[in-house]
């Protein structure tokens, strides 16, 4: 088909591309329509006796304004199915952008990790500092806010041109339906290890696609901008995180059986009698998935007739400032706890040997008399030292420890709902 040849025709047709909300290749389409119509036109008023500039002016004078004829055509392309069949494309369009953005983030940020983490090394020859491991949880949430970003900016760009609408309108509606979808998933969606930083991420994850969504334009991720930012943000944010853990000591978890200061808040010392009841029947504890299971054969179950409410408890802890950084010395019972954080039953039975179940513990003999329940320590935001012990009230009346207490290493673990619910709660 005949292409414009006048800059008058050229100007006309780059208004139409600029307002028509389509894909380039459908643009395309339009535009050699619309040039072979004008050529077509400016022939038949040539031929009815007007001059080339002339007849060329009519043609276009013929069309109307060029906005409102862009408008007429998209909107006679407009239909349910194109719609449907955008939302499809943009949908796809979006999943591929948070694996892309994603991955593209990762990479960044974990490059990042391991040169400071040479770099640091080199150090510790000379200073004998050290650096933690990179947490991957915050590296896994800033790239999949990377991610949204990109998911928000594609999925517009993909709607909008499907469907023929202008960015403008779509961005309205891709903001609010991805930025709902998205929200679920940070609330209920994501579960793993959380502090309150990487809530925070978690909960901004729903604002970055809709960002991404509200600055949709031609230039998508990533941008020779976008790159800088992603790369400038792993160079920054990373030796930062790691330089701030350099000689923080690690946590660990502690045999049972030592006496921590404070520990009169958990219970009174074991009775003599007990002690003599189960001395030589064994014990041990172990904690997998969050939750802390601990026991302690009873050689004489009589020993504990006229006893009730036993129950494991796990105890708030500290490290204590200034001494033997050994934590067997260095952590107590947090002086501000009252009351237990989390309670979970603890019952007296015939048990299956613990040690079956990987204990490194001194073995309670299969089917003898047991002492045994669980407590789940992983939902406290504000905990990651814990005291966990079986107490018991005494015919006396008296709360007493019977086993333990032992202490664990914690974090939250659960989805970002469960995080806002656990501080709801006060725990």
């Amino acid at each position: 088909m005949p292409e414009p040849t006048t800059p008058e025709r050229d100007q006309f047709l780059q208004r139409i591309a600029a307002r028509l909300p389509f894909a380039e290749a459908e643009k395309l389409d339009i535009l050699r329509e619309l040039a072979g119509h004008l050529a077509d036109s400016t022939s038949r008023f040539e031929a009815q006796g007007l001059g080339g500039a002339a007849a060329e002016q009519a043609a276009l004078d013929q069309l109307g304004p060029p906005d409102r004829l862009a408008d007429e055509l998209a909107e006679a392309r407009h239909s349910p199915g194109r719609l449907l069949v955008a939302a499809g494309a943009g949908t796809w369009a979006a999943i591929g952008g948070v694996v892309y953005g994603y991955l593209f983030t990762v990479l960044a940020l974990v490059g990042a990790s391991l040169a400071t983490l040479v770099v640091v090394g080199s150090l510790h020859l000379f200073t004998g500092t050290s650096a933690g491991v990179p947490d991957l949880t915050t590296i896994t949430l800033v790239a999949l806010g990377v991610g949204a970003y990109v998911a928000g900016q594609r999925m517009t760009l993909t709607v909008a041109g499907r469907a023929g609408y202008h960015v403008r309108l779509v961005r309205r509606a891709t903001a609010l339906f991805g930025g709902v979808l998205v929200l679920a998933y940070a609330l209920v969606g994501w579960k793993g290890t959380l502090t309150w930083p990487e809530v925070g991420l978690l909960l901004s994850l729903p604002a970055w696609f809709v960002i991404g969504a509200w600055r949709a334009s031609e230039v998508q991720f990533p941008s020779r901008r976008w790159r800088l930012r992603v790369v400038g943000l792993a160079v920054i944010a990373v030796p930062m995180a790691l330089l701030l853990g350099l000689n923080q000591p690690g946590n660990g978890a502690g045999s049972g059986g030592f006496h921590p200061a404070g520990v009169d808040r958990i219970g009174l010392p074991t009775p003599d009698a007990i002690v003599a009841a189960t001395e030589s029947a064994g014990f041990g504890g172990m904690t997998t998935g969050g939750t802390s299971r601990i026991w302690i054969g009873v050689g004489d179950p009589a020993a504990l007739a006229g006893w009730s409410d036993f129950r494991v408890e796990a105890w708030r802890a500290i490290r204590l400032p200034g001494l033997d950084p050994d934590p067997d010395f260095g952590i107590a019972v947090d002086p501000g706890a009252t009351a237990p954080f989390a309670i979970g039953p603890a019952r007296l039975g015939v048990g299956q040997d613990p040690l079956d179940a990987g204990s490194t513990d001194e073995s309670v003999p299969d089917g003898a008399t047991q002492l045994s329940g669980s407590v789940t320590i992983d939902r406290s935001p504000s905990v990651t030292l814990a005291w966990v012990a079986i107490t018991g009230v005494a015919p006396d009346g008296h709360r007493y420890i019977l086993q333990g207490p032992s202490y664990e290493s914690t974090a939250f673990n659960g989805t970002g709902l469960d995080w806002l619910a656990a501080v709801a709660s006060g725990r």
